[in-house]
């Protein structure tokens, strides 16, 4: 691969609070001796009122198909920071509808990053070690365990790839592509960048299989770079001494401007010849392939404590008024 190495890390997101059943009351557990579950989206958070919106949308869009799963009476969103409600609120939620499981699903792009491995876990009760435990209270969070049982599914980077591709064909229009180069942009994560650099390498690989372009490079615009975008106008620059054109295609979650115009968007004007350098402040939401798989990582997910031997039942029929 002709990529170009930069400041590796990992990719931002938010949340906001989301409730099942109308009016936010709980959706009552069952019998005594059924398993109920509770399913909690977890985002990163951020300042973007735009962004913010983006997750609360594909909150509202999974809904329904996960509620209609066995057993699962609860669905809510939060945030891990910058946004609220935060994960002990909605934890504690969940334990006042009296649910035993929860399933927690990682609206995040990499498996292995500071946000999963330093907080998610840990802030979700998964994990207990007191070293980190004090840190994160020093941070500020709030710590709860909750009395449901705990379980997570997989993180999103499994998706990237098709998702990837499809706004790569959307920048090269009618062009074959034979004469482009890629570049991916992402967020940065200082403690595992190797992870970061993987995740970015196998869309790459995938793009070179699916494509005429042979050229994929990654530059990062986050914290991890002081939202500098020179990282990105140094590997355009270096794209472009390869390929007649370059296309730039942000692998975040949602759009928050500070990212994708305010740092990407300034760096494909301040390159060299901008003229050659096709871009569309975009993200990975929406995608209807996102959702769907959500939704089937929650049914595996319910399928797997049926296994275990918890004993669900439907979820029963709700009748709400438009506006619930």
């Amino acid at each position: 691969m002709k990529a170009a190495s930069f400041l590796l890390g990992f990719l931002t997101i938010g949340a906001t609070l989301f409730v099942a059943g109308c009016g936010g009351q709980p959706t009552p557990s069952g019998n005594s001796g059924e398993t109920s579950i509770g399913v909690l989206l977890v985002a990163h958070g951020s300042k973007s009122s735009t962004w913010v919106h983006m997750i609360e949308d594909l909150a509202q869009q999974l809904r329904e198909p996960i509620l209609a799963k066995p057993g699962v009476k609860s669905i809510r969103l939060a945030f891990i920071e910058e946004t609220s409600p935060d994960i002990a609120t909605e934890m504690r939620a969940f334990d006042a509808e009296g649910l035993d499981e929860v399933v927690v699903v990682p609206l995040l792009l990499a498996q292995e990053s500071t946000l999963t491995n330093t907080y998610l876990q840990f802030l979700t009760g998964m994990r207990s070690e007191a070293k980190v435990i004090k840190q994160l209270k020093n941070e500020g969070f709030d710590i709860y365990y909750p009395k449901a049982r705990v379980s997570m599914t997989p993180v999103l980077g499994e998706i990237l790839k098709k998702n990837v591709l499809r706004r790569v064909d959307a920048l090269r229009g009618t062009d074959s592509g034979a004469d482009m180069g890629v570049l991916l942009v992402g967020y940065g994560d200082q403690v595992f960048g190797q992870q970061m650099e993987e995740l970015m390498e196998g869309i790459g690989r995938y793009l070179k299989i699916k494509t005429e372009m042979d050229t994929v490079a990654y530059a990062f615009c986050g914290k991890l770079t002081d939202y500098s975008g020179a990282p990105v106008v140094e590997a355009i620059n270096e794209v472009l001494e390869l390929e007649d054109e370059v296309l730039v295609v942000p692998v975040l979650l949602g759009v928050d401007e500070m990212l994708q115009r305010d740092t990407i968007q300034a760096a494909v004007n301040a390159a060299e010849t901008a003229s050659r350098v096709r871009y569309k402040q975009d993200a990975v939401l929406p995608d209807p392939v996102v959702n769907e798989w959500v939704v089937e990582k929650v049914q595996e997910a319910v399928q797997r404590i049926q296994d275990a031997g918890g004993k669900t039942v439907p979820s029963p029929v709700r009748s709400c008024k438009p506006d619930c």
